[in-house]
């Protein structure tokens, strides 16, 4: 605890008084970060500090102030604050939920991950040091997986699962051949061996052995030291004293070298323990329980509450959404009152319109019918009364005249009857062409009888009807034709009707009738085309 507090204060001196320091040519990036990764010393471990505290404070982007921050977690872990470093930690992943998913955001993720892991393997929180280092998993490269299993194959060697231990060696093992990782191999060589101390002896010893070897060779200091701890432990074991000491004594040197206080303890320590005086003994094991309670104590979980405020973050997040939910679910019955209410408004409108042309309809009818009967009929009666009137009519044309009359009182009412739509529908066309034809006027119709008119609707054969009788309307009245050819067509679902006159022709004006054929054709969704020119006769097709 006292080491802890006196560190905190050499950091905070360091960050306020080197700040205004004019940077040197050692203070680069790559000089500070050879420091963290290989020193153990507090003095350069101070000045990496302070070099990455004033980057931190001065970062423009939130991704380069989580990776100042990830070394100054670092920095304050190997210097023994761990309660600074798991704060310091916890602070760069609140940044990084900030940014924008990335793969330097997911590695930067894996590193405060382990490092949360490592602090809590520390203090003897096993429970949670696996959480984070598995959590780092899923997204970890081959060369992290490695460290990551090594890691997770201390917890389980804590934990006295050695068969799990086994495994998370193994694999760490394989990926760091693989990788050619072989700082991590060295480490996880060593840890498989001490594992192996007591149940496997000679194993354990050939397995730390070459971790030594390559400790040496890559020359790794802190490695070292923690070999040269876990060889003496294992000959103090095997009941070698001498050898157990001389591997303390090294330890020692290195902590030397380092001149660092909680390696020199951890040394000291171990060279105490051999001595075979109780009291020490009894010492060291009240140490040791007072340096885990202590630990314990100065935990303040700040990886766990932020984990709790992320969850509460991501409960308001849910009610936003949920609201935002609501209101579209109201917004969406909204519209849907609104449309109803306009299909309502479009349907009452189209309704009433309907009305309107059907009353306008009935009135153009009557208007028509009483036009044809002034014109064609009472034209006539008052011509035969006037006759009458005449003392020198003869009876024979008077009966003619009447006879004339009846036939176009009877063609008035053909013309403007219900259509009848349960007869045979070729039988009711030829019936009404009949009535055109005359001595002057030859009718003739092609494949009539051939059209399928049982699957035709009652609309289209009625719309048909019609407009074949405008056609022939117009013709009489106005074509002087002599010949009318009607044929018909049938073209897949598709109906196609030719009618062609040798009428006069003319330049094409759509009349009443003509246009009243183009209204009934567009309400089946069929065509009509009209082709005249003065002397050529008429021609009309119909398709639908």
């Amino acid at each position: 605890m006292r080491y802890s507090l006196l560190i905190s204060l050499l950091l905070l001196f360091f960050s306020n008084n080197f700040n205004a320091q004019n940077t040197t040519p050692s203070d680069s990036l790559n000089n500070y970060v050879s420091k963290v990764n290989n020193s153990a010393k507090p003095q350069e471990l101070l000045e990496a500090f302070r070099y990455f505290n004033a980057k931190a404070k001065n970062d423009q982007s939130e991704l380069s102030e989580v990776y100042h921050l990830i070394y100054i977690a670092r920095i304050q872990q190997k210097l023994g604050v761990l309660q600074e470093s798991e704060a310091t930690a916890t602070k760069a992943l609140q940044v990084l939920e900030k940014t924008a998913s990335s793969s330097t955001k997911k590695a930067y993720q894996n590193t405060l991950y382990n490092h949360l892991g490592k602090l809590y393997k520390e203090t003897g929180k096993l429970k949670q040091a696996s959480y984070f280092y598995k959590k780092a998993v899923p997204n970890a490269s081959a060369k992290q997986k490695a460290i990551l299993y090594n890691n997770l194959g201390n917890i389980a060697r804590d934990q006295q699962n050695d068969s799990t231990a086994v495994d998370y060696y193994t694999q760490a093992i394989a990926l760091s051949e693989q990788t050619e990782n072989l700082e991590n191999l060295a480490r996880a060589r060593d840890n498989l061996g001490y594992l192996f101390r007591v149940s496997q002896p000679q194993r354990a010893l050939n397995e730390m052995r070459s971790a030594l070897a390559l400790r040496e060779k890559l020359q790794l200091k802190e490695g070292l030291f923690t070999s040269y701890i876990h060889l003496g432990e294992y000959y103090q074991l095997q009941q070698q004293q001498q050898l157990a000491k001389a591997y303390f004594i090294k330890a020692q040197d290195i902590a030397e070298q380092f001149k660092n206080l909680k390696y020199k303890e951890s040394a000291l320590k171990k060279l105490v323990s051999l001595t075979e005086m109780p009291l020490v003994k009894n010492y060291l094991r009240v140490k040791d329980s007072l340096d885990r309670l202590n630990k314990k104590a100065e935990s303040n979980y700040l990886a766990i509450q932020f984990q709790l405020q992320k969850t509460e973050r991501e409960a308001a997040l849910l009610q936003v959404e949920k609201e935002k939910e609501r209101q579209k679910t109201f917004l969406f019955q909204l519209i849907g009152i609104l449309v109803f209410i306009l299909a309502l408004a479009i349907f009452a409108y189209l309704k009433i319109k309907h009305r309107k042309e059907k009353i306008e309809e009935v009135f153009s009818t009557e208007s028509r019918i009483a036009k044809k009967i002034h014109d064609e009929v009472a034209n006539d009666i008052y011509y035969l009364m006037a006759k009458l009137q005449n003392s020198t009519y003869q009876k024979e044309d008077t009966l003619d005249r009447l006879e004339d009359i009846y036939h176009t009182s009877r063609n008035i009412s053909r013309e403007n009857k219900s259509f009848p739509t349960q007869e045979n529908f070729t039988e009711v066309l030829q019936e009404m062409l009949s009535h055109y034809q005359t001595q002057t006027i030859k009718i003739i119709t092609k494949n009539l009888s051939a059209i399928d008119w049982k699957h035709t609707s009652a609309l289209k054969k009625a719309t048909l009807y019609r407009i074949i009788q405008e056609l022939f309307t117009n013709m009489k009245k106005h074509s002087e034709a002599s010949l009318v050819l009607l044929d018909f067509q049938q073209k897949g679902k598709k109906l196609v009707i030719n009618y062609t006159d040798n009428g006069k022709g003319s330049e094409l004006k759509k009349k009443n009738g003509l246009v009243n054929t183009e209204s009934r054709i567009r309400a089946i969704k069929g065509s009509i085309t009209f082709e005249t020119e003065i002397n050529k006769g008429f021609k009309v097709q119909i398709i639908c």
